[in-house]
């Protein structure tokens, strides 16, 4: 099932239909102003590399070259020349003679003659008529006619104009062109005897391979070295190629060649009905049209779908218009779509990738489910009221975690909610670590589900190396017309809150309870406590197991309410580290700890005491420096005060940690990591973090007697601490077998029960004196 919110769905649907339309825009705009052209051009000409056709054997050109002109040694040549030529390829059997030579000068009588003696006795023979400017200068528009000389008008004349493009490439082939008010057909046309194209320009077929049309040099035909049969029904195309005459120009694939070569080319196009014309707009908005449907289809599983489509798109208009080509005189353009697939690809994958880190945004880290953003998105989206919101706490989540590695943590979170999914039939979100949440449309009845789902976790789920007992606490909240999405989801934590505390298995939200309202006035109440000592501080004795003494305490925060009595520590310190006020209470402990090791010293019964720190207190800048002036006030060496360090306070900020207890290190001060063992980073903190204690948790020592695995815990950390030069406490020492076990296994000092409970700090000093004396 989705767990996309409908309104991120449709952002992305509408910014890839944006997408789409620009570029449909921008490519048909570059189209029509023609700024595909270089980039069709070089298409072109690579599909007439590929398709690579031969000639017909049709056409031979007899070519003025170089030779040639060596041989007659002299330019222009006599007519006799030309006359002589004409005579051999006649007598030879050539089909048809055209010449690209200027015949519209007159020259002798005799010459001129001779020539047309050989026009009327050869037939038929075509001569070149054409027309050029009159000037290179571009602001005159006078041109030139030239046609042959009177004494030739018997012969075929046959346009031969051609026609550079801006470029200065010749691509188009003029198959006529008006001269003097009159339709001239082409030379080439008149060869191939082919005039479909009328007066149309048309596209030389440059795949045709003009180096292979056959060439004879002129002075050979002339002189009868080659032989007749290899002109024999032959159509004879005569003029320049040899360099210094000029007449050369740029075409596609071949580069600079004759224009006499053109002129073959153009007739064997004709010939092979191979005169190219371009496809137009119908294809071009086609191919765009697939383009753009790059960027607005669907794709299921994109990652593999999406990069076949594109792949098949790119391949079907790079074989499309080569297949077409092969089979007919068409060029597809190809430039526009290629060009508008290659910039829907990059598009759509860079869309996509902005969607996925949207997406990323809406899913738990650890466990891919969808995380409390998410389900406040899909809460925006669902209309009216009468919804239904469910959060589930997983019992003695702490434990868990600190009992599992982090990865089998991880697939229990995860295979707990694929579980629930499958049973409440909708999309399960993490809304916090411990707390996985659903919504259950109006007029269903959430506590059904509810059920079910603490009857299912009868099973342990299976975290594939360990199998754990999960036990459900359920909140519920209804949604109404002025509750808003977070606030659902608020409501739904505080009734999951209000049934833990009642030992309830579910509670409905019935709005804010007394507890909750005692808990927002009881901190204004403690800043008032600890500026009218209300507070005191009480110390636990730890007892050195080597020597017997009490040498050491940890200095503990009390708070005499005037009304309410005693108020336990659990209760009031988790309120002030959540808003800030336990920074007060620490310096208040940290003074009175300082003053009373003072007092100690004064009387010559020194002791050290311990004092735990918070995050707040490590980011709280001038820390260091505060505690220092008040140890330096005092005249306390530092190593008498040992701050025991929670594993909060290295997570708020590592960094910040680091460099905090590196300064309270520098200045001597011992440091402690308490609570030991419940953490999933602990061992890392000994390698990172400049620590002088290990303080094991009394989770794993009040059942040191009873529970091997607490023993092989407590006497592993116990050994490893040793061996990196730290003392170990071990917490919750309840009776005397337990400091006998913690003796065997190398503690160093037991702190609990047996030892002695928290006391004023003139009791403590009793109670170390006469350890002493015992110990003596």
């Amino acid at each position: 099932m989705s767990h996309v919110p409908a309104a991120l769905l449709l952002r992305h649907r509408r910014e890839l239909w944006a997408a789409a339309c620009a570029l449909l825009l921008v490519t048909l705009s570059a189209f029509a102003l023609g700024l595909f052209e270089p980039i069709e051009h070089r298409f072109s000409e690579v599909r007439a590399r590929i398709l690579d056709r031969p000639p017909s054997g049709q056409v031979a050109i007899v070519e003025i070259d170089g030779k040639s002109l060596a041989r007659l040694n002299s330019w222009p040549w006599s007519r006799r020349y030309h006359a002589g030529l004409i005579e051999r390829l006649g007598a030879a059997g050539a089909s048809i003679i055209a010449f690209d030579v200027d015949f519209s000068a007159r020259s002798t009588p005799g010459d001129d003659q001779l020539l047309g003696r050989a026009l009327d006795h050869v037939q038929p023979v075509i001569l070149p008529v054409f027309q050029q400017r009159a000037s290179d200068n571009l602001d005159v528009d006078a041109l030139i006619k030239s046609r042959p000389a009177a004494p030739f008008r018997k012969a075929w004349t046959g346009g031969v104009n051609i026609l550079p493009g801006p470029d200065g490439v010749v691509r188009d082939f003029p198959a006529a062109t008006l001269i003097d008010g009159q339709i001239q057909p082409a030379l080439a046309v008149l060869l191939s005897d082919n005039g479909s194209l009328g007066d149309r320009t048309f596209v030389p077929d440059w795949s045709i391979d003009v180096q292979r049309i056959r060439r004879f040099s002129f002075v050979d035909v002339l002189e009868g070295r080659v032989p007749a049969r290899a002109l024999a029904g032959k159509r004879i195309i005569v003029g320049a190629t040899a360099i210094e005459l000029g007449d050369r120009y740029t075409i596609p694939r071949f580069g600079t060649v004759p224009g006499v070569v053109i002129q073959a080319l153009a007739t064997e196009s004709l010939l092979q009905h191979r005169a190219m014309t371009r496809s137009g707009l119908i294809p071009t908005v086609a191919g765009l049209l697939l383009a753009a449907f790059l960027l607005v289809g669907r794709f299921n599983r994109f990652s593999r779908t999406f990069p076949a489509a594109a792949a098949g798109l790119v391949a079907t208009l790079l074989a499309i218009p080569l297949a077409v080509q092969a089979r007919w005189p068409v060029s597809i353009d190809t430039a526009p779509a290629l060009i508008a697939t290659a910039a829907a690809i990059a598009l759509r994958l860079l869309l996509e990738a902005r969607q996925r880190i949207r997406l990323a945004e809406l899913r738990d880290i650890e466990t891919g489910l969808p995380n409390r953003r998410a389900l406040v998105a899909l809460i925006d989206d669902s209309a009216g009221a009468g919804l239904h919101l469910t959060a589930a706490a997983i019992d003695r989540f702490e434990l868990i975690r600190s009992a599992l590695p982090s990865a089998d943590v991880t697939a229990l979170v995860g295979k707990a909610a694929e579980r629930i999914e499958a049973l409440v039939d909708s999309a399960v979100y993490r809304i916090a670590p411990d707390t996985l949440a659903w919504l259950v449309p109006a007029g269903s009845d959430p506590e059904t589900a509810c059920a079910k789902v603490a009857g299912n976790f009868d099973r342990p789920v299976d975290t594939g190396t360990s199998a754990v007992d999960v036990a459900w606490t359920f909140g519920l909240a209804t949604r109404t017309p002025e509750t808003g999405s977070g606030a659902l989801i608020e409501r739904a934590q505080a009734a999951l809150n209000d049934a833990r505390t009642g030992g309830r298995s579910h509670q409905w939200f019935r709005g804010i309870g007394a507890e909750a309202l005692r808990n927002l006035s009881i901190m204004g109440e403690l800043r008032r406590g600890i500026d009218e000592n209300q507070l005191f501080v009480a110390y636990q004795p730890k007892l050195h197991l080597k020597s017997g003494a009490i040498a050491q305490a940890e200095a503990l925060v009390r708070w005499r309410h005037p009304v309410e009595g005693l108020i336990a520590p659990d209760r009031f310190i988790p309120l002030a580290e959540e808003t800030g006020v336990v920074r007060e209470i620490t310096r208040f402990v940290l003074a009175r700890a300082i003053a009373d090791c003072r007092e100690a010293n004064r009387t010559n019964r020194s002791i050290a005491v311990s004092v735990n720190v918070s995050a707040a207190d490590v980011e709280e800048p001038g820390f260091v420096d505060e505690l220092v002036n008040m140890l330096a006030t005092a005249n306390l060496r530092p190593h008498q005060l040992t701050l025991e360090i929670t594993e909060s306070a290295f997570i708020s900020s590592k960094e910040m940690a680091r460099d905090v207890l590196d300064a309270l290190r520098r200045e001597q001060v011992r440091l402690s990591i308490d609570d030991y063992g419940t953490g999933q980073s602990t061992l890392s903190y000994l390698k990172t973090f400049p620590v002088d204690e290990l303080k094991i948790d009394k989770l794993f020592v009040t059942q040191l007697c009873a529970t091997e695995s607490d023993r092989i815990m407590v006497a592993s950390t116990v050994d490893l601490a040793h061996q990196l030069g730290l003392s170990v406490v071990a917490e919750g020492a309840e009776d005397w077998d337990t400091i006998r076990v913690l003796t065997e296994l190398g503690c160093d000092y037991a702190q609990g029960y047996a030892v002695g409970r928290a006391m004023p700090f003139a009791d403590l000093l009793r109670l170390s004196t006469a350890q002493l004396s015992k110990a003596a």
